[in-house]
């Protein structure tokens, strides 16, 4: 589990890198910092538009240190772009978002339509020996939490299809590290006929991990209500960051997005006998994703198996910050040296694929699972049972 969550990639021996050379922290002119998630190219060129410089690290840094963090977080924010705004605990805390989702429980579990058991009984598929055998997931996550999600159900027996779009924008080093028992598809919600495919897809499905921003697949009609309706008996798992209420209900973010506005990197800091802005201390690993995305998969399968002996349709959700919550409050930041995670061979598996040679953190179940494939690999069908 460890090193699962520390992500570790290799392609042919090389590192995969992790970041993108405009994602990072940066000092605002109010002696805060502010952190960019620039992974994705048209998020990169946003921040470069709204800052007016050239895309280069140094001129992004000079632009940042001419604006007031506050500003500038709202200006990234209203143009549909990743900034955060570094933040202490005791400031987070007294934040209407922080105020309006304290209640939320880590994971919540709602009925949202009556259903027959889904028998499973004689269609378990050949290759899906596990605890979800027999099960079919569609996966409409990218990045971290979501694909997690599909990749542990996978390695517990699920026939998992990952559905996206070929225009949505990825991130390789996820796409390889989170692959492994996943079939890859594309489907254009756009057009009718993408429409009808994606509806016949999960009018089979068991489980549907809807991992993309709040209401991006409401409104093409798939909300989680219309699809209980059209399709009864499935299980909606839906992972957002910010969550779905609160002023900051649908906000886009990402694990390290959620650390730096809650105040887990500023209590890092501190707890590393740093400061700020020069020396921000995040978590060493990506846990809020990782902990969501394992935590997803448990509440599935858990409500999956519920559903075939007990019927119904199902809303499951979960948020990068309920875990972020969770976590915060087991125990107070404590007096560490920071450190950078190490990997034991043992603990890595490396497949041949049509990336090349990949080496990746062994997946948590399903050690001989098969490996990572590109996006739009596959034809979006399911396998025959």
């Amino acid at each position: 589990m460890r090193a699962a969550f520390t992500g570790p990639l290799r392609v042919d021996d090389e590192p995969v890198p992790k970041w993108a050379d405009l994602s990072g922290y940066f000092r605002t002119a109010d002696d805060r910092a502010i952190q960019f998630h620039a992974n994705f190219d048209h998020h990169a060129a946003g921040i470069v538009r709204r800052l007016g410089c050239e895309p280069t690290r140094e001129s992004v840094a000079a632009a940042t240190a001419t604006w007031q963090a506050d500003d500038l977080e709202a200006a990234l924010v209203s143009d549909g772009m990743i900034g955060a705004k570094l933040r202490t605990l005791d400031e987070w805390q007294q934040h209407p978002h922080a105020v309006a989702t304290a209640h939320l429980p880590l994971v919540s579990i709602e009925q949202i339509g009556d259903a027959a058991p889904h028998d499973r009984t004689g269609v378990r598929d050949p290759s899906g020996d596990g605890p979800c055998g027999g099960m079919r997931v569609l996966d409409c996550s990218r990045v971290l939490a979501g694909p997690v999600c599909g990749q542990t159900l996978a390695g517990l027996g699920a026939d998992v299809l990952r559905v996206g779009s070929s225009d949505l924008p990825s991130v390789p080093v996820c796409v390889m590290s989170t692959g492994f028992g996943k079939r890859n598809a594309f489907v254009d919600l756009g057009t009718t006929a993408g429409r009808e495919t994606f509806s016949g897809l999960l009018a089979d499905a068991n489980i549907w991990v809807d991992a993309f921003r709040p209401g991006a697949l409401a409104n093409h009609g798939f909300s989680p209500e219309h699809v209980a309706e059209r399709h009864p008996g499935i299980v909606v798992v839906q992972l957002s960051a910010f969550d779905w209420t609160g002023p900051w209900a649908g906000r886009r973010g990402f694990d390290s997005i959620v650390q730096s506005t809650t105040g887990v990197v500023d209590a890092g800091t501190r707890a590393a006998g740093r400061h700020l802005p020069g020396d921000p201390t995040p978590l060493p690993v990506q846990a809020l994703d990782y902990a969501t995305g394992y935590l997803a998969a448990a509440a599935a399968m858990r409500v999956a198996q519920h559903q075939a002996t007990d019927g119904g349709s199902w809303l499951v959700r979960l948020s990068l910050l309920r875990t972020r919550n969770w976590l915060v409050g087991l125990r107070p930041p404590a007096t560490f040296a920071p450190a950078t995670p190490t990997v034991e061979d043992a603990d890595l598996v490396t497949v041949e694929s049509a990336f090349g040679r990949v080496t990746a953190a062994r997946p948590v179940f399903g050690a001989s699972a098969s490996a990572p494939r590109p996006l739009g690999s596959s034809e979006p069908v399911w396998r025959s049972r």
